[in-house]
């Protein structure tokens, strides 16, 4: 299923310039675009990691000594230990030797044009970690963590043709009947024209579900009355 890109906060923010990052690393035609994506990517999904470890046990500052920090926190919760020498955790550290090599330019020029699969490991290896420090603080891990997807430089909708689905049975003139649409570049496109007695709710979150481009509102119509306006934080928009 597409993880629709709605942001609505900067932990979610940062991972979302994570996936677009690897994306464009994917999509880079030479090799210096290429390493400054992968780049962005392992710096951004450091600061998703850090930032997750801060919110699972509800501190602050644990990145500016990272393993320091986190090994003494578990310990005054009573928390079982990392294991720094193999396993996800290790996988940490040289995600984060990585990071400062990159951030702090501790290596020679070089090194400065990675393989775009290094930003692939640095997505994978964020992810379960960040799994793995909320399941260790006994909580649920952010829903937007299911998001692994970004298209990069892609399309807009407004480069295609833009259907409108009329139910059956479904008089698009009568002013009873509910329009479903949403908001793209300024232009309001219908999305379908459903029985009077729908339920706006819950046919606005099909439609976010369905959409695969960012946009900026969608909204329901009855006739000329608006019934529901949402603006939607969607990353592209």
């Amino acid at each position: 299923m597409t993880y629709p890109k709605i942001v609505r906060d900067a932990h979610y923010h940062i991972w979302t310039d994570a996936l677009h990052g690897r994306a464009l690393a994917h999509q880079a035609r030479n090799d210096w675009d290429r390493g400054t994506y992968v780049r962005w990517t392992v710096a951004s999904a450091w600061t998703a990691l850090e930032t997750a470890c801060d919110d699972a046990l509800g501190v602050s500052g644990i990145g500016r000594r990272f393993k320091e920090n986190l090994d003494a926190e578990l310990a005054r919760r009573v928390l079982p230990r990392l294991e720094w020498g193999s396993g996800i955790w290790q996988q940490v550290g040289t995600l984060q030797s990585k990071r400062v090599s990159f951030v702090h330019l501790t290596v020679d020029q070089s090194s400065l044009f990675p393989a775009a699969d290094e930003a692939d490991k640095a997505i994978q290896t964020t992810r379960q970690a960040i799994r793995d420090i909320y399941q260790l603080a006994g909580k649920a891990a952010p829903e937007w963590l299911q998001d692994d997807g970004d298209r990069g430089w892609h399309a807009r909708l407004s480069d295609r043709a833009v259907a409108t689905v009329v139910r059956a049975g479904v008089d698009r003139d009568d002013p009873r009947t509910i329009s479903i649409g949403f908001v793209l570049d300024g232009t309001e496109h219908v999305d379908s024209y459903l029985p009077p007695d729908t339920d706006v709710e819950e046919a606005l979150k099909d439609l976010k579900q369905r959409l695969q481009v960012p946009v900026k509102a969608v909204f329901a119509r009855r006739g000329d009355k608006t019934l529901a306006y949402e603006e939607i934080p969607w990353r592209g928009a």
